[in-house]
């Protein structure tokens, strides 16, 4: 079916489950303007609050998984995909991309499937979007559940491209190694990894395949610290950004392909437009006001705690729980345990409201 503006809204039933057994889901496909359009999903009771879940990268694309740490019971759960990535098209799109641009797909998403209010769960570049969705519409939220605080500003950005070489001097090294077998050329300092890496990721071909998949793979190295339970590997294959395995089928090796080259675009396209293009912190007094949980990892080498407490200065309601024994990804036990918590603590808070 369609919705009042020709939006097409699908309610499917996979073919190995019966009408009964089959998870009841909405899906569509939103023209946003620009030459986008985004892919969304909804799914749950559909008279409990509604939880926008909005994923990291920019260009991760969504991932269902993140539902499974919400009581699937007291949440309507909606999921999209940004600009450029996942089921959104067109794939790898720069022009017309950027954290205003996606803050205004959220608001058309809302009109679209009608909903007044709704919280915002987030992790990564999804704390970012999801306060940048805030500071704008804070008329349209009620309450925040966030992991792995990246609040975007330049130091943010440089610890990820430069100074977590510290902690992972080996890991640096191998990312620096291929944007020299990329470009030419090997950077100096964070600054020359943006300028060096750009065309080449752009390019799509082999070079910047390789490129990717060595952004990507950095990226997933930095990101689990509990490794006995939650492996590198096991990282990677959440984030979509898995290393193509020998006996992967080429449809599989495609989609391993796009997952690296869209996180690492437009990962790139942002860090190098230095977006969001207002700070956050100065702008966190409009929802001050509402319920806040905020998870991060002690070790998180992707987004360093600093940013989490920083926030939490700005946010005295918010609830701040730095989990020891954990770091970036989202499904290390210690992370899930306290966003479990969380997704609790705001739905009562939601419903005494």
């Amino acid at each position: 079916m369609t919705d009042d503006a020709g939006n097409e809204v699908k309610t499917p039933v996979p073919e190995d489950l019966s009408a009964a057994q089959a998870p009841a889901f909405d899906e569509g496909m939103l023209d946003v303007g620009d030459g986008h359009s985004i892919y969304w999903r909804a799914q749950g009771p559909k008279d409990a609050p509604v939880m926008l879940i909005v994923h990291g990268g920019p260009g991760g694309a969504m991932n269902l998984k993140w539902g499974d740490v919400l009581d699937a019971s007291k949440w309507r759960m909606v999921f999209f995909d940004q600009r450029g990535c996942g089921k959104s098209t067109p794939f790898g799109k720069l022009e017309h991309n950027g954290t205003k641009e996606l803050v205004s797909d959220m608001e058309k998403l809302r009109v679209l499937l009608g909903i007044e209010k709704w919280a915002l769960f987030g992790g990564s570049w999804g704390t970012t979007l999801a306060l940048s969705y805030g500071v704008t519409h804070p008329e349209r939220c009620r309450g925040f559940l966030l992991r792995g605080i990246f609040l975007a500003r330049r130091q943010d950005i440089d610890w990820f491209l430069w100074d977590v070489q510290r902690v992972f001097p080996d890991a640096h090294r191998k990312f620096l190694d291929a944007i020299e077998a990329a470009s030419g050329e090997y950077p100096l300092n964070a600054a020359e990894i943006l300028s060096l890496t750009g065309a080449p990721l752009a390019r799509f071909d082999e070079a910047g395949i390789k490129l990717a998949r060595a952004w990507s793979g950095y990226e997933a190295t930095l990101s689990v610290v509990n490794k006995p339970v939650a492996t590198k590997a096991d990282a990677a294959e959440a984030a979509g950004t898995e290393p193509a395995r020998p006996q992967a089928s080429p449809e599989e090796t495609r989609e391993s392909n796009a997952a690296a080259i869209s996180m690492s675009l437009l990962e790139h396209h942002y860090m190098a437009h230095e977006l969001p293009p207002e700070p956050l912190l100065p702008r966190i007094g409009r929802i001050a006001h509402l319920p806040c949980v905020l998870v991060h990892g002690r070790f998180d080498m992707v987004c360093p705690a600093d940013q989490a407490l920083a926030l939490a200065d700005a946010w005295p309601r918010a609830q701040l729980s730095i989990v020891d024994a954990a770091g970036h990804w989202t499904f290390e036990p210690g992370n899930v345990t306290a966003l479990k918590a969380g997704g609790e603590f705001l739905a009562r808070a939601l419903t005494a409201g």
